[in-house]
């Protein structure tokens, strides 16, 4: 399966993960006699959560971070799904850039 097959794979599962899940507190609120907006602001809420923090933990799982080796600099570059040419380009970046922030 290629890379790209498999992000979409991914990316229809935390979908429906989401959809899933704003369904179960669509019943759970139906029972209160809730007016519509009051209802899909609830659900669409859940749903946007929900799929914003599982996308949240696709990237710390798939990302790869580069940060800067000068002690107390806080630079940082973090990068998906980049060939190995441009991930050592972001590298040298990281560990040469011209300003250092110190905490």
């Amino acid at each position: 399966m290629n890379k790209e097959r498999r992000r979409r794979i991914v990316s229809l599962l935390q979908i429906g993960v989401s959809i899933a899940v704003g369904a179960a507190i669509s019943f759970r609120l139906a029972s209160y006699d809730l007016p519509f907006f009051l209802h899909a602001t609830c659900v669409l809420s859940t749903v946007g959560s929900v799929l914003s923090a599982l996308l949240n933990i696709e990237q710390a799982w798939t990302a790869t971070t580069h940060r800067c080796t000068a002690p107390g600099c806080d630079f940082r570059v973090r990068m998906q799904h980049v060939d190995a040419g441009e991930n050592r380009r972001w590298q040298e970046i990281a560990a040469a850039h011209p300003t250092h922030n110190a905490v």
